[in-house]
């Protein structure tokens, strides 16, 4: 599936990893739209688990399931009682999902991410879109 073309923007950005691209997927302006927003809802399974969102898009993903908690500021923010489900927005280099795992101190059930943008891929994750 392609990642829909009026959410990339052309240019010169710095992502979050440090890296530079031409290329800017903007999954935080994506979820504003209620059409793309139920569909990343809807590929990620109803499950009894506890959903884990990385802050920021990640989090607020994961607040439309119940129970959820999130990481920010290198923290897990609520607890996970049983197994979880770690989601973000775009992996490049997995470093954001690797310190998440760490911080929570177990393998999650699943990931789920809406880009997966990597070139080199260690962990095994479900995107909705990869590039």
């Amino acid at each position: 599936m392609d990642f829909p073309e009026n959410f990339i923007k052309k240019g010169k950005f710095k992502l979050h990893s440090g890296l530079e691209t031409n290329t800017f997927y903007d999954v935080n302006s994506l979820l504003t739209d209620s059409e793309q927003l139920s569909k990343i809802i809807s590929f990620i399974p109803k499950d009894n688990v506890t959903y884990v969102g990385i802050a920021t898009a990640g989090a607020i993903i994961a607040s439309h399931f119940k129970p959820f908690a999130m990481i920010k500021d290198h923290e897990l923010k609520g607890k996970i009682e049983g197994d979880y489900f770690l989601i973000d927005d775009v992996c490049t280099t997995e470093g954001s999902l690797k310190e998440a795992i760490s911080i929570i101190g177990k393998e999650p059930k699943d990931i789920f991410v809406v880009l997966d943008r990597r070139k080199v891929e260690n962990l095994k994750l479900k995107a909705l879109y990869s590039i």
